[in-house]
């Protein structure tokens, strides 16, 4: 079983992927902000602007634990959704006040269903097609053949 892969390291260097940390995080999130891996993720770009406005925003609306376990609940969405509608799901879900988690990822994965709704070809007006109304007499004759 694969537990993590990231780029092999030089000698000495250490190589620290804020990714890694974040089911360890969730039960001490006092730890993040002075965590390296945190450090190194602002540094590589992974960890945005974007990331810290919301991390911000959670906190000051939470407190400090549970805005940084929203933050890593957040984060853990990278796993499974692309990075650009993680981003944009916060900056949505900020814009409509909110800080859950949830939120983000439902404004993240629009923002996918919006991407894909523009490869959809349209197909015109709905049109109404005429047809006769139902009838049951099938059915019936069925019935008169099995009394």
């Amino acid at each position: 079983t694969t537990i993590a892969v990231h780029a092999r390291g030089r000698k000495g260097e250490q190589v620290l992927v804020l990714d890694h940390y974040l089911e360890v995080l969730a039960f001490k999130p006092g730890a993040l902000p002075g965590a390296t891996a945190l450090a190194a993720a602002r540094a590589s770009g992974a960890f945005t602007p974007t990331h810290d406005r919301f991390w911000v925003a959670a906190r000051r609306k939470l407190g400090d634990q549970a805005g940084t376990r929203a933050l890593i609940d957040v984060l853990l969405a990278h796993r499974t959704l692309p990075a650009a509608a993680v981003i944009a799901g916060i900056e949505r879900a900020m814009i409509a006040g909110s800080v859950d988690p949830v939120v983000v990822k439902l404004e993240a994965r629009r923002c996918i269903e919006a991407d894909h709704a523009s490869n959809v070809v349209p197909i015109g007006a709905h049109v109404l097609i005429p047809r006769p109304p139902p009838t049951l007499t099938a059915y019936d004759s069925l019935l008169e053949n099995t009394q």
